[in-house]
């Protein structure tokens, strides 16, 4: 009978000495949240969107819209109006037009060559030389606008620090087939992704 019991004992202890740990080792777990499912977490824009007021678009008629973009830190031509660039792929294809054609702003006394149809052009063409937005600034504590035209022949400013800028692009909306030959036509998701990686909202 006593060795019946000192048995029964020594299985009692062997059960808790084998339960206790596991106990212990799930408690562990939960609390650290070692065992919880991973949630899924929302994937942020590859462009973080701008604040209100930077970029605008304005409609203009049917398919047309005029875009602009303000700011004070001024980065570098290039990077400003690829900027502009690629909101217009995303409003093209926002609006369901699949390309859009810029419109130049071109004054009498512009020098610039108009540009030639292409034939042998790309069908999803985003020949970027042909991207060209209009310019107005400011410099250092200077409370006046200087416009820039890229037609007027003149080279970008490069003198005093730009404190205030605004370029700006009109755009003309187009579903269907793009016209391959038109070096001012952009293929919308073409552009959007080739800029998508490139560019960053301004300041």
């Amino acid at each position: 009978m006593i060795r019946d019991s000192r048995l029964l004992g020594l299985g009692l202890m062997i059960v808790v000495w084998v339960e206790f740990p596991v106990a212990i080792c799930a408690a562990d777990l939960a609390g650290s949240g070692a065992v919880a499912s991973p949630a899924t977490e929302p994937q942020s824009p590859q462009v973080p969107p701008l604040a209100s007021g930077v970029f605008s678009s304005q409609k203009r008629g049917t398919m047309k819209f005029h875009l602009s973009v303000t700011g004070h830190a001024f980065t570098s031509r290039d990077a400003i109006e690829k900027y502009i660039a690629y909101r217009a792929a995303e409003l093209a294809m926002s609006e369901h037009a699949s390309w859009f054609t810029l419109v130049e702003t071109r004054a009498k006394s512009d020098m610039a060559p108009l540009p030639k149809t292409d034939p042998a052009g790309p069908r999803f063409s985003f020949r970027m030389e042909y991207w060209r937005p209009v310019w107005r600034y400011k410099t250092g504590e200077s409370a006046a606008w200087t416009s820039w035209s890229p037609f007027s022949g003149t080279n970008f400013f490069t003198g005093d620090p730009i404190t205030t800028y605004e370029a700006s692009a009109d755009i003309v909306l187009h579903k269907g087939m793009m016209a391959s030959d038109n070096p001012l036509a952009f293929d919308a998701g073409a552009l959007s992704g080739f800029l998508v990686n490139q560019v960053s909202p301004p300041q």
